[in-house]
Formats: structure tokens, C-alpha cells, sequence
């Protein structure tokens, strides 16, 4: 909050207190004779607005005797004489302005300073405890606030670094296993070789020339799927099937970066790779209200019978990167196809919004 709305507060609520405590006086009918309104309002203004003139006063006392473990009692005893101070003062200026406004008696002035010590310093003395707890309520508010605020920053940052160093644990691995791929043709097909090292590059230079958000709509992501395939194909040839079923409603939906290139590289390779004639990969996608179901299934040699099969790097990747993005929100599922083969489910809230687009 500006200076100027802090300004601004503390003189709308000490002419809020005066007007009612000035209602009070000008209606009481316990004072005789009836204190006009001139004199009710005048006495009452004058003193809040007193109040509202050392508040920068109360609030420099509880930034330098804070309230903490083991100096409390220090702080209590600073606040008591301080406070004992200001009323004293805050009495004494008021009467001197209400005598000037000719609301007192010039002849009378220090038998009037006497009677307002006595009717009005224990009713005055409060104002400043009740200054000095709104500002620590205040000051409070603002830290608990802040505290969050950069809570949030840093798992933010926390989020956006794991996501960075997963993207780069999963490069490595994708070249990997294309380079070793490489290297498996040049023994039997140098053409091939030199036609998937070609479109390697390709593929890498479509990788390096955008900056990748963390999130893309799903027909970028199956773009990227398409260039991949078609690396993937020069060592396959017609040993490899592909099927794509996306539904027109969902190819706008954003999903994560590289989030289909893991999982249809491992039904390449662990599933697919092994098979002398080969087999075919299904790529499905569509939406079921407020989320978005995508599957990635081969039929390829399945789960070798392993009843927990082993989380390899792209499914563990996967589901870290889903972790961070989306907390709870999300399913991640990998097992044996009923059909043969491997299947992997992932469950994400369904939008199309770029989450930068309100920025």
C-alpha cells in the first residue's frame, strides 16, 4: 500500500472517530449545560486528528521495540512510557489548539490542561495501544503475505527448474538411442544411415530454433511426433505403423513439451524394435468433460510378464514433468494392453488458454 493511501486511512478513520465520539458528547445528556455541536466537534477533531498526526510516531516505537522472544518485557516498558508521553503531549497540544479556535478559555488555560489530565488521559491512553496493535496487525498481514508471495515464487522457479533439467535429461537420452540407431545402420545400410542422420538434424534444428514453452497445443506436439516418426521410419521402413485418432474438438488443447516423444519412443524400442515384423503404435486423444485423455499403445512384446513393469526413464520423466505442472490433477497410468503389447494413459485438466496469454 502507497504512503499516500496509508495517508488517506488514517485521516478518514480519525474523522470517523471524531464524528462519533463529537455525536456523543453533543448528545449526552449527563453534561450540563448541553455541549454544543461547535464545541462537541471541535474538542473531538481536534484530538484524533491529533492522534492521526502521531501515529508515524507509534508506529517508529513498534518497528524499534518489537514485540519478540526475549525482549518483550523491554518493549512493554518502552510502549507504556511512550504511550504515557504522547498522551500527555496530544493533551496539552489539543487544549492549546482549542483555545486558539477560542473553543477555551485563554485566562483559564493550564486549570483546563489539569481538568483534561484528570477526565480524559485514562480514556485517551488507549488510542495509542490501539494504534500500535492495528499497525502490528498490519505489519503481520503484509509479511504473512510476502511470505507467501515468495512461497510461491520459488516453487514456481522450483517447478520451472526441474522442468528444465528433466527436458535436458531427456535430450541425451532421445539422441542416444537415434545415434546408436545410426550407428546399427551403417553396418547394414549406409544410405539409410546417412538419410535418418539427415533428418536428424533436421529434427534438431526444428528443436533448437523455438523456444519451448512448457506447455504446446496438441496438434504442435503431434508435429513433433511426425518429425520424430520420420526418423524413425528410415530404420523401420514398413515394419512400423503409426495411427493417429485425435479428436478435432482437442487438437488446440495444450499438453506438455515433449510429452508423447518419450512415450512413443519407448514403444519403439522396447516394444516394437524386438519384433521381426515389426508392429503398429495407437495415438489417441479426447475429451471427457473438464480433462483431456491421451493413450499411446503398441503391440509390441508387452510387459516380458512382468506383473510391476519397470518405470524407464521416458515414463519416469513423464511423470515428473506432470507432477510439477499439474500437482493432483493429473492420472498417469503405463501396463500390459489387453490386445498385447504396452499401453500409457495420462489424464490432464483439459484448456486451451497459453498460460502467459493474461500477462
Amino acid at each position: 500500500m502507497s504512503r499516500s493511501r496509508i495517508a488517506l486511512f488514517i485521516f478518514v478513520a480519525a474523522t470517523v472517530t471524531g464524528f462519533y465520539f463529537a455525536i456523543q458528547a453533543h448528545l449526552n445528556t449527563a453534561i450540563s449545560p448541553r455541549l454544543s455541536w461547535w464545541r462537541a466537534s471541535g474538542v473531538n477533531f481536534t484530538y484524533y486528528y491529533l492522534w492521526a498526526l502521531t501515529t508515524p510516531l507509534v508506529v517508529a516505537m513498534a518497528r524499534r521495540f518489537r514485540f519478540e522472544s526475549g525482549r518483550w518485557a523491554t518493549s512493554l516498558i518502552a510502549h507504556a512510557i511512550a504511550s504515557a508521553i504522547l498522551t500527555a503531549a496530544q493533551i496539552i497540544a489539543g487544549e492549546a489548539i482549542l483555545t486558539l479556535l477560542g473553543i477555551r478559555y485563554m485566562h483559564a488555560f493550564w486549570s483546563i490542561v489539569r481538568f483534561s489530565f484528570a477526565a480524559n488521559f485514562q480514556s485517551s491512553l488507549p488510542t495509542y495501544w490501539l494504534i500500535l496493535f492495528a499497525y502490528l496487525a498490519f505489519d503481520y498481514y503484509v509479511k504473512y503475505r510476502d511470505r507467501e508471495l515468495r512461497g510461491a515464487q520459488l516453487t514456481a522457479e522450483l517447478s520451472r527448474a526441474q522442468l528444465q533439467a528433466l527436458k535436458m535429461q531427456l535430450k541425451p537420452h532421445f539422441l542416444f538411442n537415434t545415434l546408436n540407431s545410426i550407428s546399427a545402420l551403417m553396418y547394414t545400410d549406409v544410405d539409410a544411415a546417412d538419410t535418418m542422420l539427415a533428418r536428424l538434424s533436421d529434427f534438431l534444428r526444428l528443436t533448437l530454433d523455438r523456444e519451448l514453452d512448457q506447455e504446446v497445443t496438441l496438434h504442435e506436439e503431434l508435429e513433433f511426433i511426425r518429425r520424430y516418426l520420420e526418423i524413425e521410419k528410415v530404420r523401420f521402413e514398413d515394419r512400423l505403423t503409426v495411427n493417429v485418432d485425435v479428436a478435432a474438438d482437442v487438437e488446440d488443447a495444450r499438453v506438455p513439451t515433449l510429452a508423447l516423444q518419450p512415450l512413443v519412443e519407448n514403444a519403439i524400442h522396447h516394444g516394437i524394435a524386438t519384433r521381426p515384423d515389426g508392429g503398429s503404435i495407437d495415438i489417441r486423444a479426447h475429451r471427457n468433460r473438464d480433462a483431456l485423455h491421451i493413450s499411446v499403445a503398441d503391440n509390441g512384446v508387452g510387459t516380458h510378464g512382468e506383473e510391476h513393469p519397470r518405470e524407464r526413464i521416458g515414463l519416469a520423466n513423464t511423470r515428473a514433468r506432470l507432477e510439477c505442472l499439474y500437482g493432483a490433477d493429473h492420472q498417469f497410468s503405463f501396463s500390459a494392453s489387453p490386445a498385447g503389447g504396452f499401453i500409457v494413459e495420462m489424464v490432464i485438466p483439459f484448456h486451451e488458454t497459453h498460460p502467459n496469454a493474461d500477462r
